[in-house]
């Protein structure tokens, strides 16, 4: 296993799960969801109880041993080994994602790698999508924010190890910041 590839040996838990993905997100307005780097799919089956009959689900993965993991655990879903690829989805369909999921480590990859996966995450996304992401460091948020200026950050000490979360929107609101209550 690349550990480049991978930013944690632990599967999510429930709590990260939540705070990256509530209730209250509108799960029916969603038409195309995309998760880059599901691993396990900790976050690939909360995603599947919560969306829509009408959604699309696709899965991107470059760790060999995972995809095929979710192959078998999600036969139903698309699954690419590239992030990279998320315009293909949208060249094909017509249509941009509407929630954009990433477990990606983006600490451990290039800057140059880092510039083209914010930039494809970016043109994949509805003009009111959302892209929701975590890491373990604060260190990456001026990255995120150059890409998504409107942005609310959050934080999560229930995971293994303790994971701030990045909700990220492409038009400038009112940024918040938000801990486990």
């Amino acid at each position: 296993m690349n550990s480049s590839q991978v930013g944690s040996v632990i599967p999510s838990s429930g709590f990260l799960t939540r705070t990256m993905l509530p209730v209250t997100l509108p799960w029916h307005k969603m038409k195309r969801i995309a998760e880059l780097g599901p691993g396990t799919g900790a976050f690939t089956q909360h995603i599947q109880q919560n969306r829509s009959s009408g959604s699309r689900l696709y899965l991107y993965e470059k760790n060999e041993t995972f995809r095929k993991q979710l192959a078998r655990r999600f036969p139903e879903l698309p699954l690419f080994d590239d992030a990279l690829r998320l315009g293909e989805i949208v060249q094909e369909t017509g249509h941009p994602f509407d929630l954009i999921v990433s477990g990606l480590p983006f600490a451990n990859f290039s800057y140059e790698l880092k510039e083209q996966l914010f930039g494809a995450i970016r043109d994949a996304l509805a003009d009111n999508g959302t892209f929701v992401a975590f890491q373990y460091t604060l260190l990456l948020k001026p990255h995120f924010q150059k890409h998504f200026p409107a942005m609310d950050t959050g934080y999560t000490w229930m995971n293994i190890p303790p994971a701030w979360v990045f909700k990220c929107k492409k038009a400038l609101h009112v940024c918040h910041k938000r801990g486990d209550t």
